[in-house]
């Protein structure tokens, strides 16, 4: 370990190394704010309670313990150079890392199973989504399937070893087992190509559903019944969500399969990859926050103490408070 020290102080200036440190830094930092914001409005505010944002917190959830259990070591990591702490608790962070992952990745598949059947089988929404608590019991199951799914390696099936391209502890890819790479490998391409399908179906729905409304509005005048506009605000800021997290994690998972293969990841490249890794736990609160009007408004709110929305009073509301203040000048 201390080779690969004495190695890096070569390949890296202290420039770089504050550089590198310094973005980690807001990294983490950004990444706990803004997803602890995420929980605390759907926590504070009763109309934010809904069986999606429910899901929604849940994602917060894993990015705020990816950005306090993991991210910290990253960046003690490059700024040392090396793994600081003992073996077995870098094999519990890789465990933790991919439990984190996983978890995100089953909690973005439950949204979008929620939406698909919102939208396409809305027969079949109250029989599978029932309750807030049905809600919370499948982000339950989804945790312990991440968990039993991640840790194998801690019992023999697998190694972790801290990698000093990546600067964190991860799977060893180039000895570990690759029968556990491959059943890793088809949950999360599985998951993906059903999340993507499942959205797709959802498109399909929703256009089909908005060219019957223009035809009815030529021919007879009248409209169809159209989609919530909160719906379709749901629609775009969770499949942006899912975008995201695959754009900032295939580099990893394609570059983990070339080293599998024999090849060879310059390291200035595998560093790159691992900000992206990282990065991917605080963009969900920005999608949120510009694509989502219910956590825009939330988050507003949040930030001005319950003042915001004061300008912006149920008319009706106002009318009456008018009357009991001046009697006399409201009678018709």
């Amino acid at each position: 370990m201390s080779q690969t020290t004495s190695q890096d102080r070569v390949t890296r200036s202290r420039a770089e190394i504050s550089l590198e440190v310094t973005f980690a830094t807001l990294v983490c930092l950004t990444s706990v704010i803004g997803n602890v914001l995420v929980v605390y409005v759907v926590n504070k505010y009763s109309e934010m309670q809904t069986i999606t944002n429910i899901l929604i917190r849940n994602l917060a959830l894993t990015d705020i313990i990816m950005a306090t259990l993991n991210m910290p070591f990253w960046i003690t990591s490059l700024y040392s150079g090396k793994w600081n702490l003992s073996h077995e608790w870098c094999e519990v962070s890789a465990s933790a890392q991919l439990t984190m992952v996983l978890s995100s990745l089953f909690i973005m598949g439950l949204i979008a199973l929620n939406r698909y059947l919102k939208v396409v089988k809305r027969s079949l929404y109250i029989k599978f989504f029932p309750s807030k608590r049905v809600a919370w019991l499948y982000c339950g199951l989804v945790w312990l399937v991440s968990v039993l799914f991640a840790t194998p390696p801690l019992y023999g099936w697998g190694k972790m070893k801290f990698d000093s391209d990546f600067f964190v502890c991860t799977f060893n890819w180039k000895q570990g087992h690759v029968s556990f790479v491959i059943v890793l490998s088809e949950f999360f391409y599985v998951t993906m190509f059903a999340i993507f399908y499942t959205y797709w179906k959802i498109y399909q729905t929703v256009k089909e559903s908005t060219d019957n409304v223009h035809a009815n509005v030529v021919q007879n005048g009248v409209g169809a019944p159209k989609f919530h506009r909160t719906d379709i605000h749901v629609l775009k800021s969770s499949l942006t969500a899912v975008c995201f997290f695959l754009i900032t994690w295939i580099p990893k998972a394609l570059f983990s399969f070339i080293i599998i293969g024999g090849g060879h990841i310059p390291r200035e490249v595998t560093k790159v990859s691992a900000y992206l890794l990282f990065t991917s736990s605080l963009v969900n609160p920005i999608i949120y926050g510009i694509m989502n009007p219910q956590f825009k408004k939330a988050f507003k709110k949040a930030f001005s103490c319950g003042r915001y929305g004061n300008g912006n009073e149920d008319p009706s509301h106002a009318r009456v408070v008018a009357v009991m203040i001046h009697p006399r000048s409201n009678k018709t």
